[in-house]
């Protein structure tokens, strides 16, 4: 008799017992793959939204920076560079000649340079005078405000010769969208420096 228990204790696992463990094997897998899983799509959307933001901020400070040197004119005598050649709501023409030999120049860096936003594309584009190139996508929306000395807002639209000469600084409204559809807003104001 003690041999046939002895027999029986040796021979391993029930079929119950089994079960039991099979169970909570796959428990600890579907858990530990929804986490993954779950991990995985969060640091994709974070990739995709931290990329978008990245673009939209780079297309904001190049815009900038080119509207910052609008009406640069350093030549003596001085060129007559208008600073604001035309401006409305999506679109806003710039000039500046930035290394003071009087012409306006297209080759890069342009002296002469158009953004424009065109909602039916979702695309901001730059012509530096030798045609458009894309510098952000997914744009929902920009607007462009322009402001004279005094702060006053120029609400005539598009901009007349004589109140494109009154602007001071430009407030840019701009909204993108990541991979997911968030929004991305920025806002900036940019006074011109030559003005």
């Amino acid at each position: 008799m003690r041999s046939r228990s002895r027999i029986r204790s040796q021979a391993g696992m029930t079929l119950v017992e089994m079960l039991v463990g099979i169970g909570i094997f796959t428990v600890i897998a579907i858990t530990l793959s929804t986490i993954l899983f779950s991990s995985t799509r969060l640091t994709s959307r974070t990739s995709r939204r931290a990329n978008a933001q990245g673009s939209v901020r780079q297309a904001m400070s190049l815009m900038s920076t080119e509207l910052r040197q609008a009406g640069a004119d350093p030549s003596i005598p001085a060129a007559g560079i208008v600073a604001i050649v035309s401006g409305d709501s999506v679109s806003v023409h710039v000039r500046a000649d930035l290394n003071g030999d009087g012409v306006l120049q297209t080759a890069e860096p342009s002296e002469d340079v158009t953004y424009r936003y065109t909602p039916s594309t979702s695309a901001l584009t730059r012509d530096p005078g030798t045609g458009a190139s894309t510098v952000a996508s997914d744009i929902r929306s920009l607007e462009f405000r322009y402001y004279d000395a005094a702060n006053n807002r120029l609400a005539a639209l598009p901009l007349s010769v004589a109140d494109a000469a009154l602007v001071r600084s430009i407030g840019i409204h701009l909204t993108a969208q990541d991979g997911d559809a968030h929004p991305i807003s920025l806002d900036s104001r940019v006074t011109l420096r030559n003005r």
